[in-house]
């Protein structure tokens, strides 16, 4: 099997079982990375979050209208641009997706403890560059 191919295979078996995490509690992956992104990092605008998992705007409109018929988000002006509104989570959103991220980051810790931090370190940078320098190639072509 050609490398890229095992990488993208890989790279499709860590979304599927994250995949597998939202469905037990009723999410979308596209939700879960919603919830998880607002509820590790804070407030934050439809654009980054789009942009973080590239998400086209009309699936980051959609998400945010699933969320927010269940209750998990809010909605509050964005200071620097007046025209924009910031995605947080809402009281109800908070108490759903913290035991999530808590599980979530436990089972991450453990398995790259295991595999060796340092390891995991240098697999995380050798990935990074792998990747920065296809889209160098391929934005050449």
């Amino acid at each position: 099997m050609p490398p890229f191919d095992k990488l993208v295979e890989l790279a499709a078996q860590l979304s599927s079982i994250y995949a597998s995490v939202a469905k037990q509690h009723q999410l979308t992956l596209n939700e879960l990375h919603f919830l998880y992104s607002i509820g590790r990092y804070g407030a934050t605008s439809p654009t980054a979050i789009g942009d973080k998992w590239s998400l086209p705007k009309q699936t980051v409109t959609s998400v945010c209208k699933q969320l927010d018929q269940k209750g998990f988000l809010a909605f509050l002006p964005d200071e620097n641009d007046k025209r924009s509104k910031l995605i947080a989570l809402s009281a109800s959103g908070k108490i759903f997706i913290d035991p999530i991220i808590a599980r979530l980051t436990e089972a991450e810790l453990q398995v790259s403890q295991q595999f060796g931090m340092e390891k995991f370190e240098q697999l995380l940078d050798d990935t990074e560059m792998v990747l920065n320098q296809l889209a160098t190639q391929l934005n050449t072509i």
